[in-house]
């Protein structure tokens, strides 16, 4: 994931001028900004944290706790983290209120397709078919009194890329809230979580990025506190061939990229809730199912079409504003 959303920021006064520390971590450069209380300790514990999320969850890394468990696939429970069993539960529960749409045992497929990488390219019916067979949220079994995770059948993979970032920034937002920081803002990769509000009590500006425009392009702002933003889109990463383009965004259910007019998605949750999920699923249910999902789950959702209209969630009334005019908001 690119980064699609971006803070848009105004003078502050000297008293609340920020601090802020960047890193390059697995799979997504880390910014966090802090306007109180932002000592070196707390800098070191946040990125600690997001460090250890993000290596134990990475499929490509051998000595992740994620490759643990796809190594055992079909042979047997594997022990594993509270953090992998939240993220676990997570998962399978989006799984679960999309009749498998999101699925996190897609790693297969990913795989298969290895689109953002030189390798990208066009599978076979036959490829895919046989893939298929290896993907199915239900043949997951969960332990948590036991504390294991099982994968029924040899060859399944969990692939945690769609919940990681955001399960990271929300876990940073914790650290900072017990450390008595009030107003700060996360950027893991482009999931950002934003603290509180602004020190002078406004609330944060995020832009929205235009899809497919250079990286920093906003065709709109929208207003958060407290609240965790994301977003994905289908230009994100993707190839072309044979005249047709494939994007990122895979559908379990057919083995092929996602392909239904939703060229972006932005969530907006509580700050205490993983975006990350939610903005993929929505953008595979695609506008109508998409913005009744948000609503089901009681997040804010911003849904952009190829076609340049703009979907808005209720909530966001009065909270977003347009400024790209080759853009409209939908009436609803």
């Amino acid at each position: 994931m690119i980064f699609s959303i971006f803070l848009l920021v105004s003078s502050c006064s000297a008293s609340t001028d920020p601090v802020t520390q960047t890193r390059q971590l697995p799979f997504a450069l880390t910014t966090l900004t802090l306007y109180d209380h932002a000592s070196d300790a707390t800098f070191s514990a946040c990125f600690e944290r997001i460090g250890t999320i993000l290596n134990e969850f990475n499929m490509y890394r051998d000595g992740s706790e994620i490759s643990a468990v796809n190594r055992s696939a079909g042979r047997g429970a594997v022990p594993v983290s509270e953090d992998f069993r939240m993220a676990l539960r997570q998962a399978l529960q989006l799984a679960s209120s999309t009749d498998g749409l999101f699925d996190p045992t897609v790693g297969p497929l990913v795989k298969l397709w290895r689109i953002g990488s030189d390798a990208a390219h066009l599978p076979t019916p036959q490829e895919i078919s046989s893939t298929l067979r290896l993907v199915g949220w239900k043949d997951v079994v969960l332990d948590d009194k036991a504390r294991t995770v099982q994968l029924l059948r040899p060859g399944m993979n969990l692939d945690f890329g769609a919940i990681l970032k955001g399960f990271s920034a929300v876990e940073t937002g914790r650290i900072l809230h017990d450390r008595n920081v009030k107003s700060a803002v996360v950027d893991v990769g482009g999931s950002v979580l934003t603290l509180g509000s602004r020190p002078d009590g406004s609330s944060w500006r995020i832009g929205i990025q235009t899809p497919g425009a250079p990286t920093g392009t906003s065709l709109g702002v929208v207003q958060v506190r407290d609240e965790v933003v994301n977003t994905s889109g289908s230009y994100e990463q993707f190839f072309i061939q044979n005249g047709h383009r494939y994007q990122h965004i895979l559908n379990p259910h057919t083995g092929y990229p996602v392909d239904n007019g939703v060229e972006s998605v932005t969530v907006i949750a509580d700050r205490l809730h993983n975006a990350d999920g939610p903005t993929l699923a929505i953008l595979a249910l695609g506008v109508e199912k998409g913005l009744a999902f948000a609503r089901q789950i009681g997040v804010e959702a911003i849904i952009i079409g190829e076609d340049r209209r703009i979907h808005l969630t209720a909530g966001l009334s009065g909270r977003f504003t347009l400024s790209d005019s080759s853009y409209s908001v939908a009436a609803r």
